[in-house]
C-alpha cells in the first residue's frame, strides 16, 4: 500500500483533490488507520483517479461521475455522455449566434454592410387566402400556427396557388416580447369553409417597401434599418403592419444558407 503522498506522486492528483475525492465519496482510501489517521491506497486504485480526473475534464459534474463509478457499465458512461455532448452544442450554438452579432455590431460600427439589402417598392394584390390569426405566446411558436393551417388545408384538400405564398403578419403596433399578435396566411384558389380557427377571405392589396435577403434571421436588425433608411430618404411612411414571406423557409431547407426571407412594412407616401 502507498502512503497518501505516495499516492498523491502516482496519481499526478494533489493531496487536496484526493481528500475532497474522499470527502464527496468518489474514492475512499483502501485503508486508514484507525490510531494516527493516515491514508494508505493500494495500485489498482489508480485507474479510478485516471477515470474521475478525464470525465471531469470532459465536463461531467461530481454526481454524475459518482453514478458512472458506482454503476461501472457503459451504458451509463454512454447516457452522460449524450446529456452532456447535447449541452456542449447547445453553448457552442448560443456561442456561434453571440459571435454573429458581434460581428454585426463590429460591422456597424464600421460603417459596412456586409449585404447588398436593396429595398424595392411593390404592390402584393389582393388575393384569396386561407388565414390563422391568434396571440402566440413567443414568436418562436409561429410554427404551431402553420401546423393547424397545413392541417386544415389537407383536410379540406385546399388548393395553393402556383407558386405558393405563404405570408406571417404581425399585427402590433409595437414590439411585443411576450404574447405578440399574429397572422398567418397561404394564398388559395377556391372556397372553402372556415371554422373555429381557419379563416377564408380575400386579403385587401398591399403596398410595401420590402427587401429579400438570404441566409439567417440573425440580420434582422440589418434589414429593418434598411427598411427605415430607405422609408425616410423616399418620403414614405409606416402605414400598417410588418410582415414577412417565406421564399424558402426552415422548414422547407434545413440549411440556413439556402433560407430566402422578404420582409416588409405596408408604407404610404407621405402627402407634401
Amino acid at each position: 500500500m502507498f502512503k497518501i503522498g505516495e499516492f498523491s506522486k502516482l496519481s499526478n492528483t494533489t493531496i487536496q483533490a484526493l481528500r475532497y475525492y474522499e470527502k464527496v465519496e468518489l474514492l475512499q482510501p483502501y485503508f486508514i488507520d484507525p490510531e494516527s489517521g493516515y491514508r494508505f491506497y493500494k495500485a489498482k486504485q489508480l485507474p479510478i483517479v485516471n477515470s474521475i480526473k478525464v470525465l471531469q475534464k470532459v465536463g461531467l459534474p461530481l454526481e454524475a461521475i459518482k453514478n458512472v463509478l458506482d454503476e461501472d457499465n457503459l451504458d451509463s458512461l454512454n447516457f452522460h455522455y449524450q446529456q452532456l455532448e447535447a449541452d456542449l452544442q447547445s453553448e457552442l450554438e448560443k456561442l456561434q449566434h453571440q459571435k454573429k452579432l458581434l460581428q454585426i455590431l463590429k460591422n456597424q460600427k464600421e460603417g459596412i454592410n456586409m449585404t447588398n439589402y436593396n429595398v424595392q417598392l411593390k404592390t402584393l394584390p389582393e388575393r384569396k387566402v386561407m388565414s390563422i390569426h391568434k396571440t402566440i405566446p413567443t414568436y418562436q411558436a409561429e410554427g404551431t400556427l402553420w401546423e393547424l393551417l397545413h392541417n386544415e388545408q389537407q383536410k379540406q384538400q385546399v388548393q395553393l396557388s402556383t407558386p405558393p405564398l405563404e405570408i406571417t403578419i404581425f399585427h402590433d403596433t409595437d414590439y411585443q416580447e411576450k404574447n405578440p399578435n399574429v397572422e398567418i396566411q397561404s394564398q388559395i384558389t377556391g372556397d372553402y369553409k372556415d371554422n373555429e380557427d381557419v379563416k377564408f377571405f380575400n386579403a385587401p392589396a398591399m403596398n410595401l417597401a420590402s427587401v429579400t435577403f438570404h441566409g439567417s434571421f440573425d440580420q434582422m436588425s440589418e434589414v429593418t434599418a434598411a427598411l427605415a433608411e430607405w422609408i425616410e430618404l423616399n418620403d414614405y411612411h409606416i402605414a400598417g403592419p410588418m410582415i414577412n414571406i417565406s421564399h424558402v423557409s426552415p422548414s422547407q431547407d434545413p440549411i440556413v444558407d439556402n433560407w430566402v426571407t422578404e420582409t416588409a412594412f405596408v408604407v404610404a407616401k407621405n402627402l407634401n
